[in-house]
């Protein structure tokens, strides 16, 4: 706006903007915020904010898991690209969970909810700023900055595609600066995306909350979708019972993303395996080892869960013939072949063509090789493929079918 009219609407007693806004007395109504709540106004230069804060010891259980990090944050902090000071200690590391007005995003849409908490060597203490009205967004955004003060990183649940960039546009409209421009940032959906994309239909909190955590939450839960609705109806009616199931229900996102977390430490760093935990979630692991380069760990970890002798049903085949390639440069014949034949036997294709290239190269028994060769080409042929596609793959086997013919016959099956 330009600064001559402005200065025409002050001359005429009309203020531009809401920096000159008061906020609203607090509501003293029989269900008031305060009334219902426990909690203490907290101020800050841009007036109060409502916060609420617990504390859990050591010893608390969140389903089946400690809120604790109880294994090594190595390979998660591989996997995240954390920097060097966010590997010193996740004691600096901030969980976080926003409720808003809207899923969608969009200038419109604000978090009338933040949830926190962090780990001491006491336990864990957990927070919440509540919007008890929204002019009181800028003071909440000022403690939220003052809380995040001293962290180093921060863990959310989908919040590098949500939560954060939701709040950095608060921060940007109230002509703030953000506290998570330089963070590092730790979001544990990706990675559950990446363990369970095979186990679990849906890679949701709350699946994996029931499935993975085994966290059972109370009747005072909301579901999520109804948090928007809730805190409309709030602003009309002053009415402040409904909140409770919706702090509930973002105490429980918090907890669970911590108890999340200590999983996947405790498991990617093969210590003894959690009782939630199954040889399935194990496959995924290897496959995160091999991404990483970490091939002995990931070929360690495949042997205490690969048992072909106990014809084990639910080997992750995919898997299995990564570990194969692995095993054929490091020259380990002995594993290799156990796997390949193994394969062989549950008709997965690359146990037969790894078969047939191990006779010819590196035994130089031929008539093996041509064995194994043939099995894969009747394998093929018996798919129902494109025609394109059969004729070209049954075209490259048998291009190796008949070089082993040509070659001598100096040392027999």
């Amino acid at each position: 706006m330009d600064d001559k009219f402005a200065a025409k609407l002050r001359r005429l007693g009309i203020k531009t903007g809401t920096d000159e806004i008061p906020n609203p007395p607090a509501y003293s109504g029989e269900f008031s915020v305060d009334e219902v709540i426990p909690g203490e106004l907290l101020q800050t230069i841009f007036g109060s904010i409502y916060r609420i804060q617990k504390f859990f010891n050591r010893s608390h259980i969140h389903g089946k898991l400690s809120l604790i990090i109880e294994g090594e944050i190595d390979l998660v902090a591989d996997w995240a690209h954390l920097s060097s000071s966010g590997r010193t200690s996740m004691e600096n590391f901030v969980y976080l969970d926003t409720e808003t007005t809207g899923l969608s995003g969009g200038t419109g849409t604000f978090a009338f909810l933040v949830g926190l908490s962090r780990y001491n060597q006491d336990g864990t203490e957990f927070t919440q700023f509540l919007l008890r009205d929204p002019s009181e967004e800028r003071a909440m955004l000022t403690a939220l900055a003052d809380y995040m003060n001293d962290a180093h990183g921060v863990v959310t649940y989908n919040g590098k595609a949500f939560d954060i960039p939701l709040l950095n546009s608060r921060y940007v409209i109230h002509r703030l600066e953000s506290p998570f421009a330089k963070l590092d940032h730790i979001d544990l959906l990706y990675l559950a995306r990446r363990m369970w994309k095979k186990k679990l239909a849906s890679r949701r909190l709350s699946n994996v909350e029931v499935e993975i955590l085994r966290v059972e939450r109370s009747q005072e839960e909301v579901p999520g979708y109804l948090v928007p609705q809730i805190y409309f109806d709030y602003l009309k009616t002053r009415d402040a019972r409904p909140l409770a199931g919706v702090l509930y229900h973002n105490e429980m996102d918090v907890l669970s993303m911590a108890a999340l977390l200590n999983y996947f430490t405790v498991t990617l760093s093969q210590n003894e395996m959690p009782a939630s935990v199954s040889p399935d979630d194990y496959y995924p692991l290897v496959t995160l080892l091999l991404d990483l380069g970490k091939n002995e760990d990931a070929c360690r970890v495949f042997a205490s869960i690969f048992h072909p002798a106990a014809k084990y049903p639910n080997i992750d085949w995919d898997v299995a013939e990564r570990i194969g390639k692995v095993y054929r440069r490091n020259a380990d014949w002995e594993d290799a072949l156990v796997l390949w034949q193994s394969a062989a036997e549950q008709y997965q294709e690359f146990g037969w063509e790894e078969l047939a290239k191990y006779y010819e190269h590196v035994e130089r028994n031929y008539p093996a090789a041509r064995y194994y060769a043939e099995s894969q080409y009747n394998y093929v042929s018996s798919l129902n493929l494109g025609p394109y596609t059969k004729q070209q793959r049954l075209k490259e086997i048998q291009k190796r079918i008949d070089r082993i013919k040509d070659r001598p016959r100096n040392n027999p099956a």
